[in-house]
């Protein structure tokens, strides 16, 4: 359901209508786990919301989405979360394997997530939480309901693993900025620093959480502290390391597998390759698209594969088994290339190009700001490619995958030199004959979008989905653990940095939009709240400035129900043609 302020457009034919709704119903895997009995059980959607399937079916069906199903050995049954209308505030289930029953383990106001079995107390699991401050390490008896609160520190925790013996957990403290590793030994209450190199990252968990990071083989993970690249290393249980995979290309989310290898995710360029490091030897599973959800189990390697034909299939050692996210509609997969920025400096973007001469051109702003453009399925792009426009999609100053030195480039200065590369992509999208560019993105690219239109001349039209508005009131609002993070790529607060908070709020430049401008909105957004679309649409209506509203009752940080995908990609595509 939305609410909309529109100026009437012609609509399409049936060919696009057809087109965008095959696009907009991929939706992939959103979790997966597998049984005992060999029995894989993932979360796909149908009718509406994600519930739990089997090759025989579907297991559940209860109100909200259910996903990330896990197996709890000694238990027999599944544990799962459940969310409604996009609002991330993630209730613990335990689900029956055979009727889908689904009983409730945690059931309140907060965000419950990343839960993960003790691996000798099948009653007990760990979990993170922000039901105290920001996002802590929490433990859980599954029975009595006791809940003990195992981190210290204020840094959100991003992903943990229990020892072998269940006796201690190690945890990611810190996002992207100087995150380190501690130690909770459980026995002794204590929660201590084990890994904590200066001017640096030490991580494991980065789309993932620290599954299968610590085994008899130690502790595996990645530091940047030696080449300014993330590199494979491993810990014994004192804290001492030594690298064990050193290439100068970011790594994530290592783990190991049962025997003894290390498998793990490596960027370059629009692709994370799945790789495994066995006896100093690399060798790779995947090499194409975006890889996530990995998991070593019973010596296979399970994953959830992107490319710009599917949106999320299960793969198990490179061959899909489930594939729920595949599209029959023909898509275009981007060409690498490069271009210079306002100082010299080179910026990799992957360029989408339509059959025939376009109509326009396209900048497509990632979120983040901490992210990159992969090689996966992104809807609106493709549809935008389908109806004639080029896209650009840049990786600017402060993307993840070119070393640390390019990500904290824009420290202190968002809305800075990062968006300075967005406007060079623009120019770069004239070069090439566009006559008319737009800028479009979601989060962090909305963002970029609405600063685009604004704080520069460089775009014709512009469309945000989710941007910020107003960084002061998006501190202040949006869940703390992000107001936390966001104030420290600011390098201080509102009060610390009042006239840098304002020069960088799209707010500042409402005055300055001349061309025309699409929002779009979540209302349960929990990491950019609606206020902040309120503001602008507000100060873009007293000012009488052109621009379409579209409000989604029932979702989110972005637009994921296919009803409502099919009127976000139509409703852009149509803003973005009538205007070339």
């Amino acid at each position: 359901m939305t609410q909309t302020e529109t100026t009437d457009h012609g609509r399409f034919d049936e060919q696009f209508a057809e087109y965008a709704t095959q696009l907009a119903d991929a939706h992939g895997v959103s979790g997966y786990t597998k049984t005992p009995d060999g029995t894989v059980v993932y979360a796909a959607y149908s009718d509406g919301e994600y519930d739990l399937h089997t090759p025989d079916g579907q297991l559940t069906q209860s109100d909200g989405d259910i996903t990330s199903p896990k197996w709890l050995q000694g238990r027999e049954s599944l544990l799962a979360y459940r969310d409604e209308n996009g609002a991330e505030q993630f209730d613990l289930l335990e689900v029956n394997p055979e009727t889908g029953t689904t009983t409730p383990i945690l059931d309140d106001q907060f965000l419950n997530f990343k839960a993960r079995q003790h691996p000798r107390d099948p009653d007990r699991i760990a979990f993170v939480s922000n039901r105290d401050r920001s996002l802590d390490l929490y433990t859980l008896h599954l029975d009595e309901g006791e809940i003990t609160k195992q981190s210290e520190v204020p840094e959100p925790v991003m992903g943990y693993a229990w020892s072998p013996d269940g006796q201690r957990l190690v945890y990611q403290a810190g996002t992207f900025e100087d995150s380190a590793l501690r130690l909770v030994d459980l026995p002794l209450d204590r929660d201590d620093v084990f890994i904590d190199e200066p001017d640096s990252e030490q991580s494991f968990a980065f789309t993932d959480d620290g599954y299968g990071a610590w085994s008899e083989e130690g502790i595996v993970f990645t530091t940047n502290h030696e080449t300014g690249y993330r590199e494979l290393a491993v810990a014994d249980g004192d804290g001492d390391y030594e690298l064990r995979y050193v290439n100068h290309c970011d790594k994530y989310d290592p783990q190991w597998t049962g025997d003894g290898d290390i498998v793990f995710l490596e960027v370059r360029g629009g692709d994370r390759h799945l790789r495994v490091l066995s006896d100093g030897e690399v060798t790779t599973i995947e090499n194409t698209g975006m890889n996530m959800d990995v998991k070593a189990i019973d010596g296979d390697v399970f994953y959830k594969h992107w490319s710009p034909a599917t949106a999320g299939d299960l793969r198990q050692n490179g061959t899909t088994i489930v594939d729920e996210g595949w599209v029959e509609a023909q898509t275009v997969a981007p060409e690498e290339v490069t271009y210079k920025s306002f100082d010299g400096q080179e910026i990799a973007a992957r360029l989408y190009r339509p059959e025939g001469e376009p109509l326009g051109g396209i900048i497509k702003a990632h979120g983040g700001p901490e992210a990159q453009h992969y090689n996966r399925l992104d809807i609106v792009t493709q549809t935008l490619v389908h109806a004639g426009f080029e896209v650009l999609a840049p990786d600017f100053r402060g993307s993840l995958g070119y070393g640390r030195e390019f990500r904290k480039a824009s420290d202190g200065d968002l809305g800075g030199d990062d968006l300075t590369d967005v406007v060079a992509g623009a120019e770069y999208l004239r070069d090439r004959g566009r006559t008319h560019v737009g800028i479009l993105g979601g989060s962090y690219g909305g963002y970029m979008a609405l600063m685009g239109v604004g704080a520069t001349d460089a775009f014709d039209m512009g469309a945000s989905v989710c941007g910020v508005v107003n960084w002061e009131t998006t501190v202040e609002d949006a869940r703390q653990y992000l107001g936390d993070v966001l104030m420290r790529k600011l390098n201080g607060t509102p009060e610390d940095k009042p006239d840098l908070y304002e020069e960088r709020s799209p707010i500042t430049y409402t005055d300055d939009i001349d061309v025309p401008l699409l929002i779009v909105q979540g209302a349960n957004d929990p990491r950019v709240p609606q206020s902040e679309a309120e503001q602008l649409v507000s100060s873009l209506t007293e000012r009488g400035i052109d621009h379409e509203y579209i409000l989604f009752e029932d979702e989110g940080h972005g637009v994921e129900r296919t009803e409502n995908r099919i009127e976000y990609i139509t409703r852009t595509v149509e803003f973005f043609s009538s205007h070339v």
